[in-house]
């Protein structure tokens, strides 16, 4: 920069001069790293104005290849010296996935010659302090550690072509950061603002957003949403903190949304944003921690370390932010943090990507996912997340209504993943749904949900299933609808938690609660087969059959069975609600209904048509056969009012026995 400049930039209590390249806060004179003043003086100049963070980049480095995470860190320390949003004032504004704006007003004011801001200024001695006696310097420590493991790394970034941006190599963030720790704290005073939150609002909710691939490779995708599920999966285990489940933070991966609507969204106090740098076998993991209200930077930090070891990495990440947002851990949860272990690279590589097809939901997805979880296993036999993967994939392939005696592999999975880990929250999640699928073990697979929500509080997923399974068993309606409302405030854009509360509702025989609930869905994505499924079983019930056949053909018409649907609204046409029935309830006769390629109607179909038509002798037939075949169907056969005029049959009691419901 020139040094001929005779202008001056003043903004709040702060001056910045080009001139002389000071930031001054009155006496104070802050001699920030060259980039991070270069930073400033772009923004400043472009007071107002959205600065995208490639071009921003270029301007500052010039040619010099560098990666975003350096801006990232700049921006940082930049709100450290600037104390941003300390007094309600906003210098630095983040506008994510895109870039930086400097969002206050700034005066150009003249500099007289001989002087750098025309103000008298008492000479200031320059003060070095170390890192915070306290242990809450992280920024030192993120500069420790990406200067003692850089080399290696570098070289072998530097000879990956898909990733040019690392030439100039992680070092370059340790510097910086060593550098602007020194120069922020030569103004003594300020070392507990700068190295602490000094909002008093403890942060007791946290949503960690989609982790940043920056290895510029399509295909790592996987493995970066795989970083992002195992440290929420971490943070998850603590006890005092609110987690937001990764349904609901996926969407946001792409969105360009400001953090305080996103905390708005939410309900969470601060983010946790970050990044994946993947060479070969080595990783960088870094992340921030910034609160959403006001955006202020609470903490950063990089972690770098071989794959076999990413367990660990994260783990480090997690206690970090626990220690940030001042939370007393339990021995067990420290124990739970620190006891991360060595995995076998090619494993858990094979594993991250069965769980990403897994969370596609389809069943050709779970027959893929079920390849990856068992070549994960070949490589390491004793990779206990592997065979909970292999288990869920089962597990739903069953639900899904592929072979029921499938329920066994998932079984056998179940119980070696917890065999090996017995401290797994999602092995005793998914052995709780095989219990249930497998022996109609009600009370066993309670017993698991409640172990697996000890271990991890914050699981959406065991919430929810364990919310359903109190719908089966009479007169625990509450307990249901409030283990469904705590998965919902962990996962709030989850639109199966919220179906899943209404047809909650709809067992309890709250009908209007169940209504207004599936209209939410309906409003947040009118295509979820599900709710369409639940509104056609409402309609029903409550006699409005014009809406069932509106919502059986929609249900029908999404899930791929068109001509199907096209059939049943004829039929409709001709004789009503009673002929369509009339159809089902043929099955597996000669009904055209029945009989097209991959029907929908079934056995368990046919005994609920039946009893529609009030027939409970031949209903009682098709339940026993929707007993040997899709049995699923009568997980709610005690509590769902479709089975009401049974409930007195002697075969429909021995059925009931059978399934461990009366």
């Amino acid at each position: 920069m020139d040094k001929a400049v005779k202008h001056l930039y003043e903004f709040g209590p702060f001056i910045l001069d080009p001139g002389e390249r000071l930031l001054r806060h009155g006496a104070a004179r802050m001699e920030l790293p060259p980039r991070a003043f270069d930073t400033l003086l772009v923004l400043v100049e472009n007071n107002g104005r959205l600065l995208e963070k490639d071009a921003l980049m270029r301007t500052v480095w010039g040619d010099t290849v560098v990666e975003e995470n350096n801006l990232s860190q700049v921006i940082y320390l930049l709100r450290k010296a600037l104390r941003d949003g300390e007094d309600g004032t906003r210098y630095i504004e983040t506008v994510p996935k895109r870039g930086y704006r400097f969002a206050t007003g700034v005066r150009e004011i003249d500099a007289p010659a001989g002087n750098g801001d025309g103000r008298q200024v008492a000479s200031t001695p320059s003060v070095v302090s170390s890192s915070p006696a306290n242990g809450r310097g992280i920024i030192v420590a993120a500069a420790a550690t990406a200067s003692a493991s850089h080399g290696d790394i570098d070289n072998e970034i530097a000879s990956t072509p898909s990733h040019p941006a690392t030439r100039t190599g992680w070092g370059l963030l340790g510097g910086l950061a060593l550098l602007a720790v020194v120069a922020l704290l030569a103004a003594a005073g300020w070392r507990q603002g700068l190295f602490g939150d000094v909002d008093p609002v403890p942060i007791r909710s946290v949503a960690v957003l989609p982790l940043q691939n920056l290895s510029n490779d399509p295909n790592q995708e996987y493995f970066v949403d795989g970083m992002t599920d195992e440290l929420i999966t971490d943070l998850a285990q603590i006890r005092g903190l609110k987690i937001v489940s990764k349904t609901s933070i996926m969407r946001y991966k792409t969105a360009r949304t400001p953090l305080p609507q996103i905390g708005r969204e939410l309900g969470v106090d601060a983010v946790v944003e970050g990044s994946v740098l993947r060479s070969g076998d080595r990783v960088r993991i870094t992340a921030q921690l910034i609160r959403t209200a006001t955006d202020r930077h609470i903490w950063a930090a990089a972690y770098d370390g071989d794959l076999k070891d990413v367990l660990s990495l994260q783990a480090r990440v997690a206690e970090a932010i626990t220690n940030e947002v001042k939370l007393n851990l339990t021995a067990e949860e420290s124990s739970r943090l620190r006891q991360g272990h060595a995995v076998n690279p090619e494993a858990f590589d094979l594993y991250l990507r069965g769980r990403y097809v897994w969370n596609q939901r389809n069943a050709e997805a779970f027959h893929q996912a079920i390849a990856y979880f068992n070549q994960a296993i070949e490589k390491d036999p004793n990779f206990a997340l592997a065979y909970s993967g292999l288990a869920d994939a089962y597990t739903l392939l069953i639900l899904y209504g592929e072979d029921p005696a499938e329920i066994n592999d998932a079984k056998t999975a179940a119980e070696k993943a917890l065999a090996l880990d017995p401290t797994l929250a999602e092995a005793h999640t998914s052995l709780a749904a095989v219990k249930i699928l497998h022996d109609w073990d009600w009370a066993g697979a309670e017993r698991e949900f409640q172990r697996a929500l000890e271990l991890n509080p914050n699981f959406a997923q065991a919430h929810h299933w364990y919310g359903n399974l109190l719908l089966g068993p009479e007169g625990r309606h509450d307990e249901a609808i409030a283990e469904l409302q705590r998965a919902q405030e962990l996962d709030p854009l989850c639109v199966i938690i919220t179906a899943d509360t209404g047809f909650a509702y709809y067992l309890a025989g709250r009908y209007d609660l169940a209504l207004q609930t599936y209209q939410r869905v309906l409003a947040t994505n009118p295509s979820f087969v599900p709710v369409h499924f639940y509104l056609s079983k409402y309609y029903r019930q409550t006699g409005q059959y014009d809406l069932w056949l509106k919502e059986s053909i929609e249900d029908s018409r999404l899930a791929g069975f068109s001509a199907q649907a096209r059939y049943m609204q004829q039929l409709y046409a001709e004789g009503g609600f009673r002929a369509v029935m009339e159809a089902m309830a043929k099955y597996p006769g000669t009904s055209k209904l029945a009989n097209y390629k991959d029907s929908r109607v079934d056995a368990c179909s046919a005994a609920e048509a039946n009893v529609a038509l009030g027939r409970n002798v031949p209903a009682l037939n098709a339940v026993e056969n929707c007993y040997h075949g899709a049995g699923t169907s009568l997980l709610y056969a005690k509590v769902d009012p479709v089975w009401m005029s049974l409930r007195m049959e002697p075969r429909f009691q021995d059925l009931l026995k059978r399934i461990r419901l009366q």
